[in-house]
């Protein structure tokens, strides 16, 4: 960035003035501070260091740069991290973001002077990446497309061609780093400018709908052998449970023995699984389940259970946690991905829904609704320990709902429309 410097005139202790190189700055105590050398050089290397240990620059008090209400941002994400409110990985998007749409279309602004104008400016220059005009008929197209619909002239895709998603993603960050200033203790502006109209309105975004797994052929002999041909044993169990379960990957990582309730093969009660903790993404630190309903227990099959039993026989005598890596911190996600992906190479499969570690818990709670174990959306979501139960019943319940009660209603049609 390019620095304001001043020469300003200084008396020595003997009286003689000397011009000196002046740089004039706020610090993070919001209080006036300077850098005055006689050698601009020296000057110039100096505040460039103040510039990268704070992560930004003040020059009035009242300024609210970017950078400053991006930095504030941060810290506000990192405290909902660990609270638990939001992952890692959102966290990382929102940076993504920020640094390669936001902050290069608004430089280090003053966001006090972000108006009407700067942001009907960022929103076209974020549509733009969402078509192209065809050269020979002027006939809007994707941004992606390699011929006009119209026209049929050729066309090539644009490099930073974004989807409607992504578009809304992107403007949702900016709004939510405006509103963090806004929000109490920052209170430094008035009002969020993203939230005064809906700058999004020609941004439509397509719901994409769910899809029916075919249970006749990826059926679960075709499940036990993906699991079966993971190299590591311990990735093979541990995706047992997740199969059986439909358990979260954060969840299955970090069980330990006190969790595996009667699990004594004398014992008539059913083996159960309680699930009380989960593993908080992109970080080795074990709390609470993802949602409030992520608290509960699960039967397990004896096959299972007996497994567990003799695998859990194996481990140190002190080891509470059924599966941890070299370190001792619960095995990895990529761990259990990277599992899967040789056993699918070596098959020559290609899962029906990219879900990586994810899978065994779509799969699981697809087969619970296309075998009827879950016949309501919030029986199901209390097995899933998922919030939502109008996701449950759309991706699932709503998928695989037998029509038995529908078949009861012939005599009625045969009643009341008799053709002949």
């Amino acid at each position: 960035m390019e620095l304001n410097l001043n020469r300003v005139p200084i008396k020595d202790k003997k009286g003689n003035v000397k011009m000196y190189w002046r740089w004039n700055y706020i610090g993070v105590n919001n209080k006036p501070l300077a850098i005055t050398k006689i050698n601009k050089a020296k000057v110039k290397e100096k505040a460039q260091t103040i510039i990268k240990e704070i992560g930004f620059i003040k020059t009035s008090t009242y300024e609210v740069s970017l950078s400053e209400a991006y930095k504030s941002f941060q810290k506000r994400l990192k405290y909902k991290i660990r609270e638990g409110v939001i992952e890692v990985g959102h966290a990382r998007d929102y940076g993504s973001f920020y640094a390669n749409h936001i902050l290069p279309y608004f430089n280090n602004v003053d966001i006090r002077n972000i108006g009407d104008k700067e942001i009907n400016g960022f929103v076209k220059y974020l549509t733009d990446k969402l078509f192209q005009e065809c050269p020979s008929c002027n006939e809007q197209n994707s941004s992606k497309d390699i011929r006009c619909e119209k026209c049929g002239y050729n066309l090539t895709p644009k490099k930073d061609a974004l989807e409607p998603k992504t578009i809304r993603k992107i403007f949702n960050t900016l709004s939510a780093i405006l509103q963090n200033q806004v929000d109490p203790p920052n209170r430094k502006i008035n009002r969020n400018i993203c939230k005064d109209v809906n700058w999004m309105t020609m941004v439509v975004t397509s719901r994409t709908k769910p899809e029916r797994i075919d249970f006749d052929y990826w059926n679960m002999d075709l499940m036990k052998n993906i699991i079966h041909n993971i190299p590591r044993y311990k990735v093979q169990l541990i995706c047992k449970i997740l199969l059986e379960c439909a358990l979260r990957p954060s969840e299955a990582r970090c069980l330990t023995i006190d969790d595996l309730l009667n699990f004594d093969a004398s014992s008539n009660l059913p083996p159960i699984i309680d699930i009380n903790k989960s593993v908080k993404s992109g970080t080795k630190k074990i709390g609470d389940p993802k949602t409030d309903n992520g608290f509960r227990q699960l039967v397990i099959s004896n096959d299972l259970r007996d497994e567990i039993n003799k695998y859990v026989k194996t481990l140190p005598k002190d080891q509470k946690h059924l599966f941890l890596d070299k370190t001792n911190s619960p095995i990895r996600l990529e761990a259990i991905i990277r599992g899967m992906d040789k056993s699918l190479n070596k098959l020559g499969l290609t899962l029906p829904k990219k879900r990586k570690g994810y899978f065994w818990r779509h799969y699981t709670a697809s087969f619970w609704a296309y075998t009827s174990k879950y016949k309501n959306a919030i029986d199901l979501a209390k097995a899933l320990g998922d919030k939502s139960i109008d996701f449950v019943q759309e991706n699932y319940i709503a998928l695989y709902l037998k029509s038995e009660k529908e078949v009861e209603n012939v005599d009625y049609q045969n009643k009341h429309f008799n053709w002949k």
